[in-house]
């Protein structure tokens, strides 16, 4: 069936076929093909198609990539669309959607071979609801196609059923391969029931629902934090049989609950035997202290004796997770190195602080504030002082020349479209940010040898290289230790620098060709150059030793880290310790503020000095409580407020070396006291009119907030709203905030979804009121391993296919044959053009040479000839317009000479009368030849 997408082109025939009438060419081949190139081309115009039936179209893969899956399911959802994209026809397209808490696109249509699961989806859900609706969103509403899903059936969040009604509302059809675990003989904690939250001294139970298929003997296990109050064996029967313990609260924070079991038999889903839930405890929290010393902290014993609760710990006994951080009010962080707290934990507590108005107090030191490596870290965020090497205050000039590795390991990827060496450049600019315009820097890129990159000269003459800096690259193969000792030696042996420093980094587990390099260390330190290393890795990598033994013989230090991000701190870090302008280790004597009286004490007596502190600078709208005597004027005491928390930073040293006489002082314990209170803030109720809870069900936390139906006026003016963090030990805390919407005329309400293993600390601000932090909450284990019923899923599954007309896929390639007949249009533009072209070139052939007349003509006039006998003559053609047609000029002749031969006399005889025989119907070749014979015989008879 032809079809015409723009007829409006047809009009152009009329005026056409009018030229063609008006103007007529010399003959009537010629305005034939004339007339035939012209429709040609309107067609073509006209965008004229042929309309054919067509079963191509696209598929979408829809991969469950959850925790409930199997083992092997990834291998095996590759194999199945390893088996689409072979069998696919030459228009066929197809597609890959992956799904667990969220749908990622991980293959748009196309016709090339999928590469794999790249993305990052969230193992703890199975959003199928999600992954549907965006499966159908790469199916063209004009092209058909169907949906494979891949699942074990088993989802969370919204109703599958809305997105297979919206696919059936399409016309596509929606098909499935069930992949799932054996279910049979699985043993699960159906539940884990504790209350939210008790008070100090209060007795409550704790029960668990464990389901099992048959009558069975289990043991158990019940466990606070890492304390086991209660274990043993029960015999259970097949059903729900529950198993309740008891315990007392003891001190305020939050007690974390694990409950365990283990049936006879083998296990299918073993991680669904363990449950957790969070208790808290209210009341005033201790303050956490964090130092080397833990409990033995002098600071420790100082807060005690000014009536303050307090936790001692050393940094290897915190994993800064929420429901840790949670226990306490504050957390003091006594000299302690940002390397031993790391990148995430910095992060949870600068999250903790300002969401939840917890406090932060931090000492001074040398393993503080700017030497300590905090400086463009997540606490200085929040911090009320900043750390910057300001020129004006450096006593000495420093020549730093950075060896950089660049060894094939470098490549590797480490977050947000960067690898390692990219860190690494930055790391180095960093560098040469914080040094003065009067310091020396030099840099070279080593693999097998080293590379100069930056040449020794002061930061004002190098500024221009940090756009080259940042361009290095890493270009294959290791590391060369010697190698680049040798060249940073060198490079360093012209610095007129007091201070002269080089900074090696390199891979903690790829350091090649470190032979002899004693010897050039060594003579390096009796030149009084200092050598640091910073490993990416960790201290148990196969080269750590060795870079430890370069930096211990080099008079610097050592730093690791299995964290890419972490590398421009660390780089910082050893700028400050071996700049040595921002700690003061003289005796400084320091003097209190009307400031200190915001803290809520009045500012004692003329204080002993300090023996040293770190110099910092007071930021902004920062409160300044204690300021130093010396040159400086630095602040000693300095706060603030971040988001709902404070932050307060001391300078001095606490408890050490460079403590001096304020140590001995008598007042020193209230002093540390009033710092610390400050710092825990006091937490006020919200009104008696108001009433928070929150609640965990079917894998959301509900927070409500209740107001009394007898109050007399409306308690706020805008909606309250929960800031929520979602944590996971070791990884960087997730905020989020969400409204809370009203449910009824008395209660309003959030719900806020929570995965399997993190934690959630939720915190209420209410207009016109202090914000309300309530306990942190969990689920008993990823909603993936809740028990249920024997064919749930696949149920499910079978349910979205009937519903939009689809089937169990057991033979995977058939679905290309069974894809919805669309109809096709294909265009005759194309070929009516090329048409067109090589007529028109005849066109031109015949006009030039009549080579088509000649060929045809022929044949056409011996045909006549055989049938009359006589070549017929052909009468002119008349124009139908001869108005139009231009007559042409006749040119006049030059008459010809006649020629008078002598005539001899006639005789009367030989005069013939004139023939009456009407006209030859000769042609004039015929007449020509004639006349011709004629004329010969009459000369032959006068001769």
């Amino acid at each position: 069936m032809l079809t015409l997408f723009q007829p409006v082109w047809l009009l152009l025939l009329i005026p056409l076929t009018a030229a063609l009438f008006a103007w007529p060419l010399p003959a009537r081949a010629l305005g034939i093909l004339r007339g035939i190139v012209l429709v040609l081309v309107v067609l073509a115009l006209a965008q004229v198609a042929i309309k054919l039936p067509d079963r191509a179209g696209t598929v979408i893969v829809v991969a469950d990539r959850s925790e409930s899956m199997p083992a092997n399911s990834a291998a095996s959802e590759k194999e199945i669309i390893g088996l689409l994209h072979k069998s696919m026809g030459p228009r066929d397209q197809l597609g890959v959607v992956s799904f667990g808490a969220q749908s990622v696109v991980e293959q748009s249509p196309q016709r090339g071979e999928f590469g794999g699961f790249q993305a990052e989806v969230g193992t703890d859900h199975s959003s199928i609801n999600d992954a549907i609706d965006a499966a159908l969103a790469l199916i063209p509403s004009d092209g058909g196609g169907r949906i494979l899903v891949v699942s074990d059936g088993k989802w969370t969040g919204k109703d599958p059923a809305a997105a297979a009604a919206r696919a059936a509302g399409r016309g596509v059809a929606v098909d499935y391969r069930l992949l799932t675990r054996p279910q049979i003989g699985d043993v699960a904690i159906q539940s884990f029931l504790t209350p939210p939250s008790v008070l100090p001294g209060e007795a409550f139970t704790l029960s668990a629902w464990v389901q099992a298929p048959v009558d069975q003997k289990i043991e158990y296990q019940l466990k606070r934090g890492d304390v086991i109050i209660s274990s043993g064996s029960k015999q259970i029967t097949a059903g729900s049989t529950r198993l309740m313990f008891r315990d007392r609260a003891t001190t305020a924070g939050v007690n974390e609950y694990t409950v365990t079991i283990q049936g006879t038999n083998s296990d299918p889903c073993p991680e669904n035997n363990a449950a957790r839930a969070l208790v808290g405890v209210e009341g005033t929290k201790p303050l956490l202290v964090v130092s080397s010393a833990g409990e033995k902290s002098g600071l420790v014993k100082l807060l005690r004796a000014g009536s303050v609760e307090v936790v001692g710990k050393t940094p290897d006994d915190c994993n800064w997770s929420l429901e840790e951080l949670a226990r306490y009010s504050a957390v003091v962080i006594e000299n302690v190195p940002a390397g031993k707290i790391g990148m995430s934990g910095m992060e949870a507590i600068a999250s903790w602080v300002e969401n939840t108005g917890s406090g932060l107090l931090m000492t001074g030191g040398q393993k503080s504030y700017g030497p300590g490596g905090y400086f463009k870290s997540p606490l200085e965020r929040i911090m009320p002082i900043s750390m910057e090497m300001r020129k004006e205050h450096r006593k000495l000039s420093v020549a730093v020349v950075v060896a950089l590795d660049r060894s094939g390991s470098m490549a590797m990827p480490a977050g947000g479209g960067r690898v390692k060496m990219d860190l690494a450049d930055l790391g180095t600019v960093q560098v040469l940010d914080l040094l003065s315009p009067m310091d020396e820097f030099g840099v070279f890129a080593v693999d097998t040898e080293a590379h100069e990159i930056v040449p020794l000269d002061t930061v004002e003459h190098n500024a221009g290289y940090r756009s080259k800096i940042l361009g290095i690259a890493s270009m294959g193969g290791g590391i060369y230790i010697y190698e680049a000792l040798v060249a940073s030696a060198k490079m360093i042996q012209g610095a007129q620098a007091q201070t002269k420093h080089i900074i090696l980094f390199s891979d903690a587990s790829d350091a090649e060709q470190s032979a002899h390099y004693e010897e050039i260390v060594d003579k390096l330190r009796e030149a009084d150059v200092t050598v640091s290393v910073v490993g990416l890795g960790t201290e148990h990598d196969c080269d750590a030793n060795l870079l430890k033994e370069i930096a211990k013989r080099g008079g610097g230090d050592c730093y690791f880290s299995d964290n890419p991000d972490e590398i421009p701190r660390i780089f910082a870090q050893d700028t400050f310790t071996i700049a040595r302008s921002t700690f003061i280790d003289q005796p400084t004597p320091f003097a209190m503020t009307a400031g200190y009286s915001i803290l809520g004490a009045q500012p004692p007596s003329v204080p002993p000095s300090l023996g040293g502190y770190n110099l910092c600078y007071i930021r902004p709208q920062a409160n300044l409580a204690a300021i130093t005597g010396d040159e400086y004027k630095a602040p000693v005491v300095a706060s603030w407020n971040a988001g709902n928390g404070r932050v307060l930073c001391y300078l001095g040293e606490a408890d050490g070396k460079y403590s001096g006489d304020f140590a001995k002082w008598d007042q020193t314990g209230e002093f540390y006291a009033t710092l610390a209170r400050w710092a825990q803030g006091k937490h006020q109720p919200l009104p008696d009119e108001m009433l928070l809870t929150q609640e965990i069900r079917d894998g959301e936390c509900f927070v409500q907030l209740h107001l009394d139906p007898a109050r007399k006026a409306e308690l706020f003016s805008a909606l309250p709203q929960v800031k929520v963090l979602h944590g996971i030990p070791g990884a960087t805390p997730m905020k989020d905030t969400v409204p809370l919407q009203w449910k009824n005329a008395d209660l309003l309400e959030a719900a806020i979804p929570v995965a399997g293993r993190e934690t959630i600390l939720n915190t209420v601000e209410v207009p016109g009121q202090q914000a309300v932090t309530l306990p942190a909450a969990c689920l008993p284990y990823s909603p993936e391993f809740a028990p249920d019923q024997p064919g749930r899923g696949s149920a499910t599954l079978a349910q979205i296919a009937t519903t939009t007309d689809g089937r169990e896929r057991i033979e995977i390639p058939k679905i290309w044959s069974e894809l919805p007949v669309k109809s096709r249009y294909v265009e005759l533009a194309p070929w009516l053009l090329v048409t067109a072209a090589v007529l028109f070139l005849l066109e031109i052939l015949e006009r030039r040479t009549g080579w088509i007349s000649r060929q045809f003509g022929r044949k056409l006039v011996a045909a006549g000839a055989e049938e009359t006998g006589q070549p017929e003559a052909t009468p002119a053609r008349k124009p139908a317009m001869p108005w139009l047609v231009r007559k042409p000029v006749q040119k006049m002749k030059a008459p010809a000479a006649v020629r008078i031969e002598p005539v001899a006399a006639v005789k009367p005889t030989d005069v013939k009368p004139a023939s009456t025989k009407p006209a030859s119907t000769d042609s004039t070749i015929d007449a020509m030849r004639k006349a011709r014979e004629r004329a010969k015989s009459r000369m032959d008879k006068e001769q």
